[in-house]
């Protein structure tokens, strides 16, 4: 036990030595996830729409107010030909077009069809998509209060036209506000990316510097060696968490579960993290090559595990491998015990899979470690 403290002390004095790298993890957990909270924006809303309305009359303007009066959409310019259009749609200028022919308003008076054009530009496909579902829905709700305005002049009077009254019901974030996902899911970046760096530069330290010769004379087992690497690792991230509930009260992200609990599977998730660590460190010679290893590992985990895009959008052969990499079931445990307000007896599927490749990769490593030793 003796020699196992010792060893522990010297990982957290090797920690205290390089000051930089403890504020650049504690950035990753911190300054990284406010910046990344009001920076990266899913949902598209205020489109600078460029307008040409040929018709100039009481209808083409109310048409032109139910767009701009809602949060979707907002005013860049007025067009006088459609080469203006084209120019603020080349420069970025404008995100959308909204065209109304001269015989707008009278073909609506005669009772025929008439036809308006929605431009979007589609660089960013999210985006243009859903200013084509916005439009759609604008333009949905006016064509039926003209419907509706249609039979009352003609003697049929109703308040409203038949069909299916769909109401849309938000289950657990009622307010679709998207930086409760955006919040947990870097949380779950920062603790991929600390534990992955900080234990695989951690072993492979010791041979670049030429000191585990120097450790191979001493009395250790190479179990003491590995859990004095992890232990260092594991404990930083977990007092980094603690420091990312501060951006979580930031952004007033209601946390309807047990804290405890998210901390338990913060825990297993740094575990499996630090021993992934751990076996990329024992096949690196050198630093370089841990760092790039381990964001080699970083990425797929990032974009099999359903942080980017929704896990069922994936093809099969991706989501084999995403519930193969324990990012997935940390992300899905932490959003069910935030929003869902889950605990053990529907999570512990998860919380046997984090440990279990934990515990694999840190005997994978200490395997490969022990080879090394050896030899």
């Amino acid at each position: 036990m003796t020699r196992l403290l010792g060893l522990i002390k010297k990982e957290f004095i090797h920690c205290y030595r390089d000051p930089v790298s403890m504020v650049l993890i504690l950035y990753h957990f911190t300054a990284c996830i406010i910046l990344c909270g009001y920076c990266i924006v899913f949902e598209a809303d205020h489109l600078p729409m460029v307008i040409y309305d040929m018709n100039r009359t009481k209808t083409s303007r109310d048409l032109i107010q139910r767009f701009l009066s809602t949060e979707y959409f907002d005013l860049d310019s007025y067009a006088i030909s459609m080469a203006d259009i084209q120019r603020r749609l080349d420069s970025g200028k404008a995100r959308s077009a909204l065209i109304i022919p001269p015989r707008f308003s009278r073909q609506l008076n005669e009772g025929r069809t008439a036809k308006i054009q929605y431009i979007c530009e589609a660089t960013d496909a999210n985006q243009a998509g859903q200013g084509i579902g916005f439009a759609k829905r604008i333009i949905g709700d006016y064509n039926r209060t003209l419907v509706l305005e249609r039979l009352n002049r003609t003697g049929t009077v109703i308040s409203a036209l038949p069909g299916i009254n769909c109401q849309v019901r938000a289950f657990y974030n009622q307010e679709m506000d998207e930086i409760y996902f955006i919040v947990l899911i870097h949380i779950v970046v920062a603790g991929l990316i600390g534990g992955l760096i900080l234990s695989s530069t951690a072993l492979v330290r010791e041979k670049e510097r030429g000191t585990i010769d120097q450790l191979l004379v001493t009395p250790i087992k190479t179990w003491e060696f590995i859990t004095a690497k992890i232990t260092a690792p594991f404990t930083i991230g977990m007092i980094a968490t603690v420091f990312s509930f501060l951006v979580v009260y930031w952004f007033d992200v209601p946390c309807k579960g047990s804290i405890i609990l998210f901390f338990v599977f913060m825990g297993l998730f740094l575990l499996s993290t630090v021993g992934t660590g751990i076996l990329i460190g024992s096949v690196s010679s050198n630093m370089l090559q841990a760092i790039m290893l381990s964001f080699a590992v970083w990425f797929p985990g990032l974009a099999m595990s359903g942080m980017l895009t929704p896990f069922e959008n994936m093809s099969p052969f991706c989501q084999k491998i995403g519930l193969c990499m324990p990012v997935t079931h940390f992300t899905l445990a932490a959003n069910s015990i935030f929003q869902k307000s889950m605990g053990v007896a529907v999570l512990w599927p998860q919380a046997v899979i984090l440990l279990g490749t934990g515990i694999g990769m840190l005997l994978l490593g200490g395997y490969i470690t022990r080879r090394q030793l050896r030899q």
